[in-house]
């Protein structure tokens, strides 16, 4: 475990030596495209879907088109049970989403809504509450454990573990975890690796870098709106926990104020997600993604993040890399903070990608989430990938914010 950004002296050479290489901007150079509304980048999406997942072209639009039609299923499925399903996952094999349910009545109406169910013994609410008890048992952290939260596919809970740095205390939280679990026979996964999640840490366009006063860099998540015709980006909360900072953009010019009033990041049990306003002169804000390529991906809205489906992620470090979602609402310990509601993918991620946008389906674009953190391996280093990302409608309900959207 590292820590999140390394203060320096050298902060004024460090942008100095950043302008004089990308050339002799002005503020108003720096803003995003004057285009408000770029037509999407479908063809670079699906190049990388096909480098990173390892599909043929035909197999790549027709996973889009399952993952399309998985998602309206996935809705549907919402809105005609009376509580949220056991679990919910795409699954490629078969290209439908599975729902998990514990009565007949249930699986009828899982037929009917477009996806295929499949009968478990305990109910959402028995795991979750498994969960709750698990991350109170846990309370500020356990050496070796970096996280928990509900294994869906298993219909059960999973604890994941740091092999290297597991101890007695390790031993004896797993023991506790199973012990909780035992009444209920609620299986448990302990699943273990050699990956610690850490955090990692931009213009107006999702993917690139921005930087938080004095303390390093960052990506830029999604462009928003609010009241009052209020402008700004989502970002990761790590990247923005000091109040009143100055936000600079990639070319080194004052695009805002990170972190406005101090009211406006969440580092913790919350999720991990933050904000910045743009207002400095000359910037816009964008509903671009940085995609393959250069090539700008604009979001039309957001989109739950569903396990088994896939995703591609736009970072200031690694750039475009797609990839499945394999777990989500998982708790996540960084040893700096606890963090619940995060998603986990197997997309490639780097420091310096913290803040970074998580969207799907080329076709249209939806967000899904910003970049939080990884595992040690990179895209460069290879090994098992781990990167995590938090939900985007968290951060856009509890601010009352929209989406900047364009595109079809």
């Amino acid at each position: 475990m590292h820590r999140r950004f390394r203060k320096t002296a050298l902060w004024g050479a460090t942008m100095a030596a950043l302008v004089a290489a990308t050339g002799p901007f002005s503020p108003a150079q720096a803003a995003p495209h004057t285009d408000p509304t770029p037509q999407p980048s479908p063809r670079g999406m699906l190049d990388a879907m096909r480098r990173d997942l390892g599909l043929t072209p035909d197999q790549a639009r027709t996973r889009l088109a399952q993952e399309a039609e998985a998602q309206r299923a996935a809705t549907a499925v919402r809105r005609v049970l009376s509580a949220p399903p056991a679990g919910m996952w795409f699954d490629k094999t078969v290209g439908k989403l599975i729902v998990a349910v514990t009565v007949a009545g249930d699986a009828e109406r899982v037929r009917a809504a477009g996806a295929l169910p499949k009968t478990v013994t305990h109910t959402r609410a028995e795991l979750t509450e498994l969960v709750r008890q698990i991350s109170t048992r846990a309370g500020k952290g356990v050496a070796g454990v970096t996280g928990w939260g509900v294994d869906e596919r298993a219909n059960g809970v999973v604890v994941r573990v740091d092999r290297r740095a597991s101890s007695s205390a390790t031993d004896a939280f797993e023991n506790a975890v199973r012990s909780l679990a035992a009444p209920s026979h609620i299986p448990v996964t302990i699943e273990r690796s050699d990956q610690a999640p850490r955090q990692q840490g931009g213009t107006v366009i999702g993917g690139e870098r921005w930087m938080p006063g004095q303390e390093g860099i960052c990506s830029i998540g999604f462009s928003v709106t609010g009241a009052d015709g209020y402008q700004g980006f989502v970002t990761a909360g790590h990247c923005t926990d000091d109040a009143d900072q100055a936000a600079y953009g990639k070319d080194g010019s004052v695009l805002g104020t990170s972190n406005e009033g101090g009211g406006h990041s969440v580092i913790g049990r919350e999720g991990d997600f933050g904000l910045v306003t743009v207002d400095g002169p000359g910037w816009k804000i964008s509903p671009n993604v940085a995609g393959q390529g250069g090539q700008p991906v604009a979001v039309t809205g957001s989109q739950e993040a569903v396990a088994g489906m896939s995703v591609c992620h736009s970072g200031e470090a690694t750039g475009w890399h797609c990839g499945e979602i394999t777990r989500a609402d998982q708790t996540v310990d960084y040893g700096t903070a606890i963090v619940d509601g995060l998603s986990f993918t197997n997309a490639c991620s780097a420091p310096g990608d913290s803040g970074g946008s998580y969207v799907t389906q080329p076709s249209t674009p939806k967000a899904v989430g910003v970049h939080s953190g990884g595992g040690t391996a990179t895209c460069s280093e290879g090994g098992d990938t781990v990167t995590i990302f938090q939900p985007i409608d968290e951060a856009l309900d509890k601010w009352n914010l929209k989406l900047k959207t364009g595109g079809s």
